[in-house]
């Protein structure tokens, strides 16, 4: 016997998977359904439920990109401390 869930209950899922912030394993442990259930959800509902949903104002994509950023700005500005290092090291061996 199949259980019939409502529209609203299945995106109310997929805008919980959406958030970003648990798994499918942990959605479907919450919502006490199956894995196989919310990922089919999710597939079945992702696009409408990117343009409806507002749980933050920044997408976890943008968080992302700009963590991304920020860890790659780190990483010129240490690279630049090493040129810099060797330099001098290189200038106290002559």
């Amino acid at each position: 016997m199949s259980i019939r869930y409502s529209e609203d209950f299945k995106k109310e899922v997929v805008k919980a998977y959406m958030a970003g912030d648990k798994s499918t394993i942990q959605i479907a442990a919450d919502y006490n359904i199956a894995k196989s259930t919310v990922s089919q959800w999710v597939n079945q509902y992702k696009e409408e439920c990117l343009y409806t949903t507002s749980t933050s104002p920044e997408s976890n994509e943008a968080k992302e990109i700009r963590r991304l950023n920020q860890l790659l700005n780190e990483k010129d500005k240490e690279i630049a401390f090493l040129k810099k290092a060797a330099a001098f090291f290189a200038k106290e061996i002559d």
